[in-house]
């Protein structure tokens, strides 16, 4: 998954905090096929979990818990490509484009639900 692949180190260990917020420290390892040391390693900051380690974070992750990683990952990205933008503003894209329709249609979805209204 490209996405896991570019995630900050930063989000790496939320997603780490955020699995410990229902497991401890060896039912993680165990489910992640990683130490318990390394855990500790990961929440600490010391090192960080694999793009492998992070698939299987996700795999693992009931509803709720994919909902906050998938959360984390989104302002992680964002916060790189704005990054990108403020750095390089003259960037324009057909990728960009896209991306601007998919959030309009985003926005209008959830305008439309607010209101009780169907949509197709």
């Amino acid at each position: 998954m490209r996405a896991v692949h570019n995630l900050s180190k930063e989000s790496r260990e939320k997603i780490v905090l955020t699995l410990l917020e229902r497991r401890n420290k060896s039912e993680l390892a165990r489910d992640l096929g990683v130490s318990a040391a390394s855990i500790v390693k990961f929440y600490k900051g010391k090192t960080h979990p694999s793009d492998e380690t992070i698939v299987r974070a996700i795999k693992i992750a009931d509803e709720k818990e994919k909902e906050e990683i998938a959360q984390i990952m989104v302002e992680d990205l964002i916060d790189s490509l704005l990054e990108i933008f403020e750095n390089y503003p003259n960037i324009d894209t057909k990728k960009l484009d896209l991306l601007r329709k998919v959030l309009e249609e985003r926005d209008k979805r959830k305008i439309l639900t607010s209101l009780g209204l169907s949509f197709v």
